[in-house]
């Protein structure tokens, strides 16, 4: 990932730029503003920069510190980001972003546009950019600050928005929880985790060090979660049937 643009602090803009305040990671995980000129301003915006405005950086890979949601609206469905625009009773669900990368690749792009749309819906789920086993590192990396620069931008500027945790496998355990609240409600999906046995293994290993290192309060989850597991967690755990379980087995409604 590309370092920040070097910018002295107190700096003049050029005639007729208009100051920006921008946000840098300090050591100690403070922060500390620069005056940024319009060209600046595009370099921020590309960069997405911008997302994190204000933000408390956590952590090496200068995740955005979330907040935590203790509390979450009464929802009986779950609608991902490529059909929350025909839903037609929003205020009984909740947004997710579990859906393609490329879907989710459009509100990175242009979140001004989803604006209208988000704002239907009580209660929204974090971003979860595809965070694979396969995947080379740096992907891994980048993805994960995308999800939380994208998560602390929601969190800004909507009432109830749940933090989701996206992890593979254990090597990205000391990393990949940075930014998240604890004590708080979190979200994941199992989607294409239960197909074998070293996925359900991989994934239950990840909850389980959610559990330990963040205490969350509950659990939203996204798919099919077996019932044994259930007994091995003592946090309330809500669970909403994927698009592809109510479309084909016509489950509609979350269960703790």
């Amino acid at each position: 990932m590309s370092k920040h643009h070097n910018q002295k602090a107190g700096k003049t803009s050029e005639k007729g730029d208009k100051p920006l305040s921008k946000n840098r990671s300090c050591k100690n995980g403070s922060t500390k503003s620069e005056t940024l000129c319009s060209k600046e301003q595009e370099v921020q915006h590309h960069f997405h920069w911008d997302l994190i405005e204000g933000a408390i950086i956590i952590g090496p890979h200068q995740h955005a510190q979330l907040k935590p949601i203790t509390e979450f609206p009464n929802v009986k469905r779950m609608v991902t980001l490529n059909n929350a625009p025909y839903e037609k009773h929003p205020e009984e669900c909740a947004l997710c972003f579990y859906t393609k990368d490329t879907v989710i690749e459009r509100i990175w792009n242009n979140r001004q546009r989803y604006v209208s749309v988000l704002k239907r819906f009580p209660l929204i789920i974090g971003l979860d950019f595809s965070i694979l086993c396969n995947m080379y590192y740096p992907q891994q990396s980048y993805n994960c600050w995308r999800n939380y620069a994208m998560t602390y931008w929601l969190q800004k500027n909507f009432s109830v928005v749940v933090p989701n945790v996206g992890y593979g496998d254990s090597d990205t355990f000391p990393w990949v929880l940075d930014g998240l609240p604890e004590n708080s409600w979190l979200a994941i999906t199992t989607q294409g985790s239960l197909d074998s046995y070293v996925l359900k293994r991989m994934l239950l290993n990840g909850l389980h060090e959610i559990v330990r290192r963040k205490h969350p309060i509950g659990l939203i989850v996204y798919g099919k979660f077996p019932e044994a597991w259930k007994k091995r967690f003592s946090i309330p755990i809500v669970v909403f049937p994927s698009y592809r379980e109510m479309k084909w087995e016509g489950n509609n409604d979350g269960k703790r």
